[in-house]
């Protein structure tokens, strides 16, 4: 099937030469729309994309038509070929078909690939500037969040009731074995794999870790009982 798009953000003049181009074409349907001012949002657009199916020819007369951000633009065209729908501008001379399409849908993922890449760089540079200039990211040290306040002393008074540390965090909505055990360190009940580690300081790394595992284990069976 084919599928027309006609767009316009100024004159009725406009659309219905798209239109009349669409209907050359031997479009079966045709959606068109109007928008005037800043709006962004084009319903129309949205519905037109959510009829479209595999082996469908989806036609517009301008790419700008689709939208004019590049990105969304980019992001659009390797949907539809991954879709299975061919994508025509005519105006453009823009073909999905076969070959083509593939070309582009690896275009396209490796242009986002890399300006996804350049954002996630500059973000890690900005961070090393800042922390240059003496700049702390995260929370202090030993401070709660404010929605957790009393979560420490709850984990406390949990685990001295005999509860295990998966209970624990059922029942607290915490999601880190991790943080249940920082919450009793700070509130003095620690958990008898710390004493017992601290005073196992002959012990290998890999014999730690797998104490430690061991410990999670057999705290985390305890849920079947």
């Amino acid at each position: 099937m084919k599928v027309g798009y006609a767009y316009s953000s100024d004159t009725e003049h406009t659309l219905e030469m798209q239109i009349k181009r669409l209907q050359e074409l031997g479009c079966d349907r045709i959606y068109q729309e109007t928008i005037v001012g800043v709006r962004s949002d084009r319903p129309k657009l949205k519905k037109c994309l959510d009829s479209l199916r595999a082996d469908d020819t989806f036609i517009v007369c301008r790419l700008d038509c689709i939208g004019t951000q590049i990105e969304k633009v980019l992001l659009l065209l390797y949907e539809l070929v991954g879709m299975g729908v061919t994508f025509i501008s005519l105006d453009d001379n823009l073909n999905t078909k076969g070959l083509a399409g593939q070309v582009l849908s690896h275009i396209t993922q490796a242009l986002l690939s890399l300006k996804k890449n350049v954002f996630i760089a500059r973000i890690h540079e900005g961070r090393e500037e800042a922390q240059k200039k003496g700049v702390k990211f995260g929370r202090k040290e030993g401070s709660v969040n404010k929605r957790n306040k009393d979560k420490p002393q709850q984990c406390r008074q949990l685990y001295e009731n005999g509860l295990p540390v998966s209970r624990i965090m059922t029942l607290l909505n915490i999601r880190s074995y991790s943080t249940v055990y920082r919450y009793l360190r700070q509130t003095g009940a620690y958990p008898e794999y710390d004493s017992e580690l601290l005073s196992a300081s002959k012990l290998t790394k890999n014999e730690l870790l797998k104490f430690k595992k061991e410990v999670y284990d057999n705290s985390h069976q305890l849920d079947l009982f």
